[in-house]
């Protein structure tokens, strides 16, 4: 009985050592995901996924459709998530952090999927860029919201904010 207990114990503890190495192995150098395109007619082209919303799970919506698009039409997708800074983890919660949006630079599209989002000044301009590239853009869901400057309102991109006053009904 007492050996058994101490095997359990080894076991659990060296169970717990392996998820721990197994979980810094699986962070990624960089918290975003990257299908690259294939032929089909969209090669050549690259798609970039935003998204972030604790509500609808785009998350887990956005990587899936990004793989299709890649998989099945060749497009290039970027899939970039809300990231908690302190642990590197995908958190739909987190509304001030998602990282990578320097993609939007090569993109030829946006998808936006985000929820009461407010980043700061230095992710926003990216975003604020390809709004006046002209280059197209598909909102959804909860896109009309997709920014809610509460914290900054000194922000050069406030405006982008639902209730923004600059933009008759805000950016969505």
């Amino acid at each position: 009985m007492k050996m058994t207990r101490r095997l359990s114990t080894a076991w659990l503890s060296l169970s717990a050592a392996i998820l721990g190495l197994l979980a810094d192995s699986a962070r990624a150098e960089n918290p975003w995901v990257v299908f690259e395109g294939g032929r089909g007619p969209g090669q050549g082209k690259h798609i970039v996924f935003l998204s972030g919303d604790e509500e609808y799970r785009s998350e887990e919506a956005l990587p899936m459709l990004a793989r299709i698009l890649a998989t099945h039409h060749g497009f290039k997708c970027t899939v970039l998530f809300a990231i908690d800074p302190k642990t590197g983890t995908i958190d739909p919660n987190n509304v001030t952090n998602i990282p990578g949006l320097e993609a939007l630079r090569s993109a030829d599209m946006m998808v936006t999927a985000n929820r009461f989002r407010e980043l700061p000044d230095d992710q926003m301009k990216y975003i604020d860029e390809f709004v006046n590239s002209g280059k197209p853009i598909l909102g959804l869901r909860t896109a009309t919201h997709a920014f809610n400057y509460t914290r900054n309102k000194q922000s050069p991109y406030a405006k982008y904010s639902f209730q923004s006053k600059e933009w008759p009904g805000g950016y969505g």
